[in-house]
């Protein structure tokens, strides 16, 4: 099975990523602990089969906790990040990500992840990593919002670290791969390189005629680096064929 996790959904713009049909996910699991949130990524899951709305998040433990600034770009679980408030919070469910992945995720399973959690992807990382858990990950995205967490900021080394010692290779960095104008073509820049994207000619038109109708109804900034690399991506197959016809 082809596996999404969105861990730290917010208003679902990598949920807007992944819907694509160029990726052909069979399931998308949405974390999101914010309960204000919701309204925004049920409108985008759209009552989708494929798609899981989960109102809690990930952590190294089962917890109810307090997200401080909660719904906003900065809402963490730690008050020492350098952009919350502390006097501003919501108490919010946790799951311990090793128990998740442990009764969700199979070997066999194709799983990407992507992980933007304000600071808790450090404590995630390490606990899927000591449960050996972490080892069914595809590839997972790290935005390492630790750094912006006071006493925490050297966790992102911690974990890179723990990475070497044990040979996990598979992930990648927000700042290398997380290329574009808008959200939705960086998640898709990360998930193009990673190895995510079907070539099946069926795929291709599905995903060409969902983009048309998404450019349609304005859903899909961007659209100059889209269409050049819309262009780059789709002309030599189109030419195989012309020439493939001449030959014939």
């Amino acid at each position: 099975m082809k596996i999404f996790l969105d861990v730290g959904a917010h208003e679902g713009q990598t949920l807007q990523s992944v819907i694509d049909p160029k990726y052909g996910f069979d399931r998308i699991f949405v974390f999101e602990p914010v309960k204000k949130l919701h309204n925004q990524l049920n409108k985008i899951a759209g009552g989708k089969k494929n798609i899981t709305l989960l109102d809690y998040g990930l952590w190294n433990k089962n917890a109810i906790q307090k997200i401080y600034s909660p719904g906003t770009v900065a809402g963490s679980l730690f008050a020492t990040h350098k952009n919350v408030d502390e006097n501003d919070f919501e108490l919010c469910r946790f799951v311990s990500a090793s128990e998740w992945f442990n009764s969700n995720i199979h070997n066999q399973d194709k799983v990407y992840v992507k992980l933007n959690c304000e600071g808790a992807e450090a404590d995630i990382l390490l606990d899927l990593l000591s449960s050996k858990q972490i080892f069914k990950i595809t590839d997972v995205m790290i935005d390492f919002d630790v750094r912006k967490v006071g006493g925490l900021e050297n966790m992102q080394q911690v974990v890179l670290d723990n990475f070497e010692k044990n040979d996990f290779k598979r992930y990648s960095l927000c700042e290398d791969v997380m290329r574009g104008p808008s959200s939705i073509t960086r998640i898709q820049n990360w998930l193009d390189n990673t190895g995510a994207k079907e070539t099946g000619i069926k795929t291709r038109f599905n995903q060409f005629f969902y983009w048309i109708k998404m450019v349609a109804l304005g859903k899909r900034p961007g659209y100059d680096w889209e269409v050049k690399h819309f262009i780059k991506f789709h002309t030599p197959m189109f030419l195989l064929k012309i020439l493939g016809a001449r030959r014939n």
